[in-house]
């Protein structure tokens, strides 16, 4: 396996100071007595993060693909974030990698030119966390690792802010982790959304086809991607069908999440490692253990002996934390975040239709 070479290639963990909270920390070029006015509502901005350099590496010479990898920072609530730099219209800049979204979402700021030909009107994405982004479409080139750049269709992020009934989120300033403090936004790499055509899918979009497989290696010792790794190096995958939309898109296969003797759900299984948290739940028909709410109210939040499974894959956790929240209509899904994910890799098979995962061990334990 090509993971004894890692040691060379892969960067040492960064941690920086984030001025909000002692416990927060980013990467600042500027004098934290800046960085209050900004929090003052004086109309300064931060300048975009820096991202750290890019020391991608073949594998075998490029036989087994493309080794990128990627990097820790902490964000809100001190909860880790992997971090990829990319290169916007060949700038570089530096955003969150999230497997649970699709497309790239950036500070209008960030972007290097002001002159960006117009894909659409104006879209918004909530997140798990009560923030909401809000901004218009753009064509922007885009490429990682010193690929050709493809261009794509990106969201040009004009607001950050908090959701109706969110008091007190993340966003209340106006910026949060993945938007303004340790990174420029994201770049979203999962399966399509039901719902969602904001955004072109950036490693699909990579030229030569190099990123419809891909596979995502995120534990936070050591997180890495690989583009085009061969099937030597993912022979050990247990491969499960995509569902297919009407239209043919690849979306998130259907699986199951057993917690306790309580219940057992199924509904999209979405690998999230953009969601800090373990398993979150997302029911729109509450179950009768936990009483009812409007939607988007956590219905109940603990620690519970949880299975997760999709075709014949599964995977126990002795001691998981798992978010029951009331959805929309028509929204259900489990979504296992970045925490619940040190252990399983994912690859993204999008030339088959089908979504790989492997965990060395088929059980794990966490302390309460």
């Amino acid at each position: 396996m090509f993971l004894s070479s890692l040691d060379a290639v892969l960067r040492h963990i960064r941690l920086r100071l984030h001025p909000r909270l002692t416990a927060h920390r980013r990467r600042f070029n500027v004098p934290l007595l800046i960085a209050s006015v900004a929090l003052s509502g004086c109309g300064t901005t931060f300048p975009p993060p820096a991202p750290p350099a890019v020391n991608a590496t073949l594998i075998n010479g490029g036989n087994d693909g493309l080794l990128i990898p990627l990097h820790v920072e902490r964000a809100d609530e001190d909860h880790a974030r992997l971090g990829l730099p990319i290169q916007l219209d060949g700038t570089p800049r530096y955003v969150a990698l999230d497997t649970g979204t699709q497309g790239v979402r950036v500070l209008r700021s960030a972007l290097p030119k002001s002159n960006y030909a117009s894909a659409g009107g104006t879209t918004s994405l909530a997140f798990a966390n009560g923030s909401e982004v809000v901004g218009s479409l753009v064509t922007v080139p885009f490429s990682i690792a010193g690929t050709q750049a493809a261009p794509v269709v990106a969201q040009a992020v004009d607001t950050v802010r908090c959701r109706t009934g969110a008091r007190g989120c993340v966003a209340i300033d106006g910026y949060t982790g993945e938007f303004g403090w340790a990174f420029s936004g994201i770049a979203g790499v999962g399966a399509d959304l039901p719902g969602d055509n904001c955004c072109t899918q950036p490693l699909r979009a990579l030229t030569g086809n190099i990123g419809q497989r891909y596979l995502v290696h995120s534990n936070v010792a050591k997180p890495f991607l690989v583009l085009s790794p061969s099937s030597s190096l993912t022979k050990n995958y247990t491969m499960v069908p995509m569902a297919a939309s009407k239209d043919g898109a690849s979306q998130w296969p259907t699986g199951c999440v057993r917690v306790a003797d309580k219940m057992t759900f199924c509904a999209p299984l979405v690998f999230a490692t953009g969601n800090s948290g373990m398993i979150r739940i997302e029911m729109d028909k509450a179950p009768a253990w936990t009483g009812d709410d409007e939607a988007g109210k956590v219905l109940n939040q603990g620690n519970y002996v949880t299975a997760i499974g999709a075709g014949s894959w599964t995977h126990r956790y002795e001691n998981a934390q798992v978010t029951i929240v009331k959805a929309t209509p028509g929204a259900n899904r489990i979504v296992v975040g970045l925490m619940a994910m040190q252990n399983i890799d994912v690859l993204f098979d999008f030339q088959r239709g089908q979504l790989g995962l492997y965990a060395a061990n088929a059980s794990e334990s966490f302390a309460p």
